[in-house]
């Protein structure tokens, strides 16, 4: 793919992707974990080396990972296959996101940011699915910028779904406020 984002990723990916492999999966997946189903069909949205998919898989779910650089998911089917863990790959470009209707019990979408996606994550889950959401937030008083939420805006944009958790995880560095991600957590209705 010659997208310049599957360019970018692909060339970090290669330069330093296998140190990703140390990774631990996101502490919110880690924290919910318990509450989702332990079969059915997950969505790993821009999965990058697969480290959260492998939790989802091992937690008993079938997981499709999706992400724009063939680098990363190779080493995620790598890993999956490693662990033998039911994880498929595919490259995706989610600026344009398209799902089959109420075909996934589990979204997950971790330091992502593509607004797009927030109306194809409410036609592909199935009522009672679970959506566990991570990404950074502008911090107050900063400019905004594409690939930054605004404080509040994914729990405004699920709010008629059931949240379980919304809040913001802030990384303070010198003293001062560095970055913050907006977290969601909430099942489908």
């Amino acid at each position: 793919m010659n997208h310049p984002d599957a360019l970018k990723w692909n060339g970090r990916y290669a330069e330093d992707g296998a140190n990703w492999l140390y990774s631990k999966p996101n502490a919110l997946l880690t924290t919910y974990l318990h509450l989702l189903p332990g079969q059915g069909l997950a969505l790993d949205a821009a999965a990058g080396v697969g480290i959260n998919s492998l939790a989802l898989a091992g937690h008993g779910l079938r997981v499709a990972a999706l992400d724009i650089s063939e680098v990363a998911l190779r080493l995620a089917r790598q890993q999956a296959a490693a662990h033998e863990l039911g994880v498929e790959t595919a490259v995706y470009d989610l600026s344009a996101p398209w799902f089959p209707p109420h075909s996934f019990d589990v979204i997950i979408n971790f330091r992502f940011l593509e607004r797009a996606t927030f109306p194809a994550y409410r036609q592909a889950l199935k009522p009672g699915g679970w959506l566990i959401f991570e990404t950074f937030a502008r911090v107050p008083g900063q400019p905004a910028e594409a690939y930054y939420l605004e404080p509040g805006e994914l729990a405004q944009a699920f709010a008629d779904w059931q949240i379980v958790w919304s809040g913001t995880r802030e990384v303070v560095r010198d003293g001062r406020l560095h970055k913050m991600t907006e977290q969601l957590v909430a099942q489908k209705r």
